[in-house]
């Protein structure tokens, strides 16, 4: 199977080489055959991940400029509730909606509570 070139053949003697058998050529190319499969796999696997990384951290950045939205909505609604609970406010409503006043000096009556 295996020869030497010519130029190595000293004083016309040649050495014969081993043949090599199935079973000493097969188990290299068996192990090389299954760590380029592993290779494969573990570059998909990989290339997989990135790819779930890139959607989960565009979800979370939806999420961050929801929050962000809702942390504005929550501080008007703050804002507009106290302006709607200021005394100023109520009194007017009070006056408008309820056709409500304040009552003269002889309207006003104190009871005394008596044991």
């Amino acid at each position: 199977m295996f020869s030497l070139p010519v130029w190595s053949i000293k004083n016309k003697e040649v050495t014969a080489l081993p043949i090599l058998s199935i079973e000493a050529v097969a188990r290299p190319v068996f192990i090389v055959a299954v760590l380029v499969v592993l290779i494969v796999f573990s570059s998909l696997a990989v290339t997989y991940a990135a790819f779930q990384y890139r959607l989960l951290f565009n979800k979370q950045q939806v999420f961050v400029q929801q929050w962000d939205e809702f942390q504005v909505e929550w501080g008007q609604l703050l804002l507009e509730q106290s302006t709607l609970g200021t005394n100023n406010r109520v009194e007017q409503v009070a006056r408008k909606q309820l056709k409500m006043m304040t009552p003269q000096p002889d309207m006003i009556e104190i009871v005394q509570y008596e044991r």
